[in-house]
């Protein structure tokens, strides 16, 4: 059953591994703005993914050559414990850095499971996992054999008792001792990089810039609607003012974290927030292929800045609860094109 959870957890890492280098998921080209949307939820505010967002070659190269190891790794079986180490320290680091998405829905993909990862990598350790279906088992079966058939050289002796082996317990208090650092690491990450001080209205911009203005308005029929609900937009940074004339509303339990922005806010009436109160969330704009997560009062107008570095159309839609039916979830216009939901065209 060891060997068993160790494949799965490589498999896991092999589907993490796919996401990065799938072409259409666009990794690399997003990194950025990936980075940035964790400002809002950070356990020390926007600084360090600021930080990351600007050094996105070593970052995503780094995150990704460490996936691809823990995914062959751990599926074949090959270094089996230096990845048990390998992967709890990285799921510790990243862990603390993004702490804040553990409470927050829409959370950050996968920072809710490296709690599991780092439980289930500890599980492996002390199991002794790699001593079979592995390469590890393999290489050490072959390894004997050839030394079996070499001559034999006499050797000093050794204390009694001594295998020339750490016990499991060694290794898990180093396994211990080790995830514990890479948590202080994670934290110590933040700490150097502290939130930096807001200032009213969007950041200045540079380089090319468009902007596209939206308002909210009731429809003859009754219905709120997005108008326009289709555009066209370039790439390069994209200001947007939405004017929500609908009515304040409560959004009960929603922490509303803002995504896909830069500096990880929107400014409402001027003001920057990074988590939206649930007090009044009239509607939202959310754009699942740029990760982005916008969230507009009633009766205010919200502004954000967005870094588009792609072409193609994406989908938006609002997931506020504005249906006029029995389930205000799924009904219209929840999901009507041209109301509650349209197309972006990059070019």
């Amino acid at each position: 059953m060891i060997e068993v959870l160790r494949i799965g957890l490589g498999i896991v890492w092999f589907t993490n591994l796919f996401f990065i280098v799938y072409p259409a998921n666009n990794y690399f080209g997003d990194f950025s703005n990936v980075a940035r949307s964790f400002a809002p939820v950070s356990f020390g505010g926007p600084g360090f993914p600021d930080y990351v967002a600007s050094h996105p070659l070593f970052f995503s190269w780094l995150i990704a050559v460490v996936t691809g190891y823990l995914a062959v790794s751990l599926t074949f079986g090959l270094t089996t414990r230096i990845a048990c180490f390998v992967g709890s320290f990285f799921s510790a680091v990243l862990f603390a850095i993004q702490i804040g998405t553990i409470f927050v829905f829409p959370g950050g993909t996968d920072v809710g499971e490296h709690p599991l990862y780092i439980l289930i990598s500890a599980v492996l350790l002390v199991g002794g996992a790699g001593q079979s279906l592995s390469l590890d088992e393999w290489i050490g079966t072959a390894w004997m054999r050839y030394r079996a058939t070499q001559p034999t050289v006499r050797r000093p002796s050794v204390p009694s008792g001594w295998t020339g082996a750490l016990s499991a317990r060694t290794l898990f208090s180093y396994f211990i001792a080790g995830t514990l650092v890479s948590l202080a690491i994670g934290v110590g990450l933040l700490v150097a990089f502290p939130l930096p001080p807001t200032t009213s209205g969007p950041p200045p911009v540079m380089g090319p810039t468009t902007y596209e203005n939206i308002s909210i308005n009731i429809a003859a029929n009754g219905w709120p609607q997005y108008s326009p609900a289709n555009f066209t937009l370039h790439t390069g940074q994209v200001i947007f003012t939405i004017v929500d004339n609908d009515s304040p509303m409560n959004w009960s339990g929603c922490p509303c974290p803002v995504m896909g922005t830069v500096g990880g806010v929107e400014y409402v009436n001027g003001t920057p927030i990074h988590i939206v109160s649930s007090d009044n969330v009239a509607h939202s704009f959310n754009v699942p292929d740029l990760n982005l997560a916008i969230y507009t009062p009633g009766a205010n107008i919200t502004q954000f800045t967005v870094d588009i570095s792609r072409t193609g159309e994406f989908e938006w839609y609002c997931v506020v609860p504005c249906g006029t039916g029995t389930d205000p979830y799924s009904t219209p216009p929840m999901g009507v094109p041209g109301f509650m939901e349209g197309t972006i065209n990059v070019v």
